[in-house]
């Protein structure tokens, strides 16, 4: 009967610790479906990395990175101060090189307040395109920028064994309290069995 209690419990926990070893390797591999007594047996990774491309290109472009937030960073960019500034102060270089270039003699005919007006006038004019220009960006970024399908052919494209690697690393410690887990419970079911039998035997 002590041998009874040794060995259930024993068997239970090694049955239990090896099935969710397998368990956990198995969402990874076979890579290749293989045959086993005429069933298909594949990884649930390699068989469903279409389904999971998919899905995940999806809820990036539904709730993380949509052509709309695109849009409204680019406004924000060539909108922003920062831009105005950046061509406030390449219109003025600009303009003063020429006037240079025409030599000393210009300042006769140019004044001041004349050369601040070109300026002003070229200002509002850059700034009135680029105003069209990001418009425009907005109605091609549709037609050019395909996030769906960015994420779901880069999710497709990633090799197997580095999407492993990468989920083994981060999971590593949690995949291994599920394989105790499956021993732990293993050995209560092995006890548990064992005492049926004493109490039927005895």
């Amino acid at each position: 009967m002590t041998w009874t209690f040794l060995t259930f419990p024993i068997v239970g926990a090694l049955i239990g610790w090896c099935t969710n070893w397998l368990a956990v390797k198995m969402i990874f591999r076979p890579r290749r479906p293989i045959s086993i007594l005429g069933i298909q047996v594949q990884g649930l990774l390699p068989r469903r990395q279409s389904d999971l491309a998919e899905s995940v290109a999806q809820t990036v472009e539904k709730d993380l990175i949509s052509i709309e937030t695109i849009r409204e960073s680019i406004q924000d960019l060539i909108g922003g101060d920062r831009v105005k500034v950046l061509l406030h102060e390449r219109i003025d270089s600009l303009i003063d090189e020429q006037l240079k270039s025409f030599g000393p003699m210009m300042k006769m005919f140019v004044s001041d307040d004349i050369v601040a007006k070109i300026k002003s006038r070229i200002e509002d004019e850059v700034l009135t395109f680029v105003g069209t220009l990001s418009s425009e960006l907005h109605t091609d970024l549709e037609r050019h920028i395909d996030i769906h399908g960015m994420v779901r052919d880069k999710i497709e494209a990633f090799e197997l064994s580095r999407l492993e690697e990468i989920v083994f690393r981060i999971a590593s410690k949690e995949f291994r309290h599920i394989e105790v887990l499956g021993g732990v419970l293993g050995f209560m079911v092995g006890l548990a069995q064992a005492g049926l039998v004493w109490a039927i035997e005895g």
